[in-house]
């Protein structure tokens, strides 16, 4: 029963998101078009910058609050109360952070208004999440579904049109503002209505033992933050804009299929918390499956990306950005490896292990920000995306390992051979449809990815039946 929950969960969060993203995937290419590399740069240095201290306006409280209330559905109207109460000074702290720390790096007026506004985005979307964690308590997924397509869709419309009018920088900034507010609000009413509303709380004890609770959450994301933006933040200071805007225009392409493992584990969190301790077996097969097939999903997408990377380049940029065609491999790569890694640290995090996770990513933090303070300055950009795959090799090993310790083994020699039988089944294809084009190489490798991963038995027929009759009996009670 747990399993079909986090499938359906997937399904639903995969559906949800997979619509919003591929509207933001054009609005992101549109931009970058519209904008030059040069602007893009700020915008993406804005991004960055923004996605690393907003951390500081939730410091672990949603994702602490998602544990508690899966476990005890109860305790909802207390947690989503204190986590309002607390947010409001995090938030004042996280503003100043940003503002502050923009101002500190003597960055001009254009970026610094960027970044004030990518600041209010980040402020909603922080008490959005407050309400948003109450549908992952609750594993109820589609309320979850359903304001991330209906936002994204009203901000991506919105965001097409003041670039095809107006193709200014701080008005794209705007939208994403937008779309934040309109989370925020849809989530809260939302939660209202179906849960009931907050119970405001004036224990100071309770609400600061919230955020110390959620602190090693907030440790944990604050560190993987470090491996997505840093990068970026080190560019800006050792190049120029273009360069920060080259780069991230190949970076921002993971986005794309990292949402899938996103959804995943944002299914399997609250599932393996309530497992952990009562029935170990089934957790150690149901993170061991969604290992495997990480892995195989994640290899597999990489070597036909990197062996494309040049015509997806200019077919979704343009000429003007194909020098980030020569780090997309690179790039791509580290998603092959963050996939099954994010497998791991969530599980890690789900058995009340999220102390140890932090000290896991905190070392790997350290690791990228020293690589990348060695490299980027020699080797620009090149040295930034090499820094990224190294790091995100290093944090899967070990988050590897304490799985393997606490749970149980996630791989074994069949599955590494099954492993190296798909990519070469892919190198094969790719190789030999060598003269049929890109586009013939493209949609042949969407197609051929079931079937190879069923010839390589990292996906079953077995798997694939017992799914469809599981499904069946629970679509015939719902009609």
């Amino acid at each position: 029963m747990i399993t079909n929950k986090i499938l359906k969960n997937t399904f639903v969060l995969i559906a949800g998101r997979l619509f919003s993203r591929i509207l933001q995937f054009f609005l992101f290419i549109y931009a970058a078009r519209c904008l030059g590399a040069d602007i893009f740069g700020i915008f993406s240095f804005a991004y960055a910058l923004v996605s690393l201290f907003s951390i500081s306006m939730d410091m672990g409280i949603s994702s602490y609050s998602v544990q508690q209330v899966s476990r005890d559905n109860e305790k909802m109207a207390s947690y989503v109360g204190a986590s309002l109460t607390a947010k409001v000074f995090l938030i004042i702290l996280g503003f100043l952070l940003i503002m502050g720390t923009g101002i500190v790096m003597q960055k001009d007026e254009l970026t610094l208004s960027a970044l004030f506004i990518m600041g209010i985005c980040a402020s909603f979307d922080n008490v959005g999440n407050t309400f948003q964690s109450v549908f992952e308590a609750h594993e109820d997924m589609h309320y979850q579904a359903a304001i991330i397509a209906f936002s994204n869709f009203i901000m991506c419309v919105a965001g097409f049109a003041l670039l095809w009018f107006f193709q200014d920088v701080l008005l794209f900034c705007a939208t994403y503002a937008f779309g934040a507010f309109l989370r925020c609000t849809m989530a809260a009413i939302w939660v209202i209505k179906t849960y009931g509303p907050p119970l405001w709380t004036k224990d100071f004890h309770f609400i600061t033992n919230i955020v110390k609770k959620g602190m090693p959450f907030a440790l944990v994301t604050i560190f993987v933050s470090i491996y997505y933006y840093i990068d970026t933040l080190i560019l800006s200071v050792y190049c120029e804009n273009d360069v920060v805007g080259y780069y991230n225009a190949s970076y921002r392409l993971l986005e794309a299929p990292l949402f899938i493992i996103s959804s995943v584990t944002t299914a399997i969190f609250p599932a393996a918390s309530k497992l952990y301790g009562k029935d170990k077996i089934e957790l150690a097969n149901m993170v061991r499956q969604a290992f495997q097939k990480a892995l195989g999903f994640g290899f597999s997408m990489s070597l036909v990306v990197a062996w494309l990377s040049y015509d997806l380049i200019e077919l979704i940029y343009g000429k003007e950005y194909l020098p980030s065609a020569a780090v997309l491999p690179i790039l791509i790569y580290s998603v092959a490896i963050i996939m099954p890694s994010t497998i791991c640290g969530t599980t890690i995090r789900a058995i009340d292990m999220q102390s140890i996770s932090a000290k896991v990513t905190g070392i790997g933090a350290l690791l990228n920000v020293v690589l990348n303070l060695i490299l980027v300055p020699k080797y620009s950009l090149y040295g930034a995306a090499w820094t990224t795959l190294g790091t995100e090799i290093f944090v899967l090993a070990v988050y590897a390992y304490l799985v393997w310790h606490y749970i149980g083994p996630v791989i074994n020699l069949n599955t590494i051979f099954s492993l190296l039988g798909l990519n070469a089944l892919f190198a094969g294809f790719l190789w030999v449809s060598g003269p049929a084009g890109f586009w013939f190489q493209l949609i042949g490798s969407v197609i051929l990815f079931f079937p190879f991963m069923i010839a390589v038995r990292l996906i079953k027929i077995e798997e694939l039946k017992s799914l469809i009759n599981r499904k069946l009996p629970a679509a015939k009670a719902g009609s």
